[in-house]
């Protein structure tokens, strides 16, 4: 089961994701909930580095390869970790 919710973005803040969720090749309410979630994630200290999780992330989707969202997190968190 899930649930919604909803989120009140600025023009800024909804334009910024709207780019990003472009370069990553997904909806930015998909890209929002991969944010939630990554924040969302135990054992990970307050303040983590999810903008340079994100540029890795846009790094990789300019690589022409097809994308695999699932993969793509994993690939973020994983790095998200090492920077631990």
């Amino acid at each position: 089961m899930t649930t919604a919710i909803t989120v009140r973005l600025d023009d800024d803040d909804h334009a910024a994701l709207a780019r990003q969720a472009a370069l990553l090749r997904v909806q930015p309410g998909t890209l929002a909930r991969m944010l939630v979630h990554a924040g969302l994630t135990e054992g990970r200290p307050a303040g983590s580095d999810v903008h340079a999780a994100i540029d890795r992330l846009v790094r990789r989707s300019r690589q022409g390869r097809p994308l695999d969202a699932v993969t793509l997190v994993a690939d973020a968190r994983a790095g998200l970790g090492e920077q631990q």
